[in-house]
C-alpha cells in the first residue's frame, strides 16, 4: 500500500513538474539585450592589465576564510580603470570575540565578465593572422 501511494505521489510530482517546463516561454537574447555591441580594440584593453600571482596575508586568510596557496589574478586598482564592471565590492562577517562580529569589505574580480573580451581579442588577433599569412602567400609568389 505504502509503496503504491509514493509512486503515485512521485508519478504525480513529476507531471506537475513536466507540465511546468512545457509552460516555460523561451526568450530571445534580443528582446533581453539593449544596446548590443561588438568589444571595441579588446587587445589593447588587455595590454593594459597586469596579471599577478600572489598569496593572501595568513592573518586575512583565519578570518575571512581565504583560499590557501598561489593565486592568479589581476590588481583590482588596475583592472577597475578598463573594466569597471569586473570589479565589485563584497563583505564577509568574521567571529570578533564572544557574540561579536567585525565585517570586512574588500573589492573582488568576477573573472568570468572577461572571458568575452578574451574571446574578442582572440578572433581579432587570428584575423591579423590570416591577414599576415595572406601577405606571406604573396611575397613566396613573387
Amino acid at each position: 500500500m505504502k509503496f503504491s501511494l509514493i509512486k503515485g505521489s512521485l508519478l504525480g510530482s513529476l507531471l506537475t513538474i513536466l507540465a511546468l517546463n512545457v509552460n516555460a516561454q523561451k526568450i530571445a537574447d534580443n528582446e533581453l539585450k539593449v544596446n548590443v555591441a561588438e568589444i571595441a580594440n579588446p587587445i589593447n584593453q588587455l595590454k593594459e592589465l597586469e596579471p599577478i600571482s600572489f598569496s593572501y596575508k595568513a592573518d586575512k586568510q583565519k578570518n575571512l576564510k581565504l583560499p590557501l596557496g598561489p593565486q592568479y589574478g589581476f590588481e583590482t586598482k588596475s583592472l577597475s580603470t578598463n573594466f569597471p564592471s569586473v570589479v565589485y565590492e563584497t563583505s564577509k562577517m568574521y567571529p570578533a570575540g564572544k557574540n561579536q562580529f567585525k565585517t570586512a569589505k574588500y573589492d573582488e574580480v568576477n573573472m568570468e565578465k572577461l572571458i568575452p573580451v578574451l574571446v574578442a581579442a582572440i578572433n581579432e588577433q587570428q584575423a591579423q593572422i590570416d591577414v599576415l599569412k595572406r601577405e606571406i602567400e604573396t611575397l613566396k609568389k613573387k
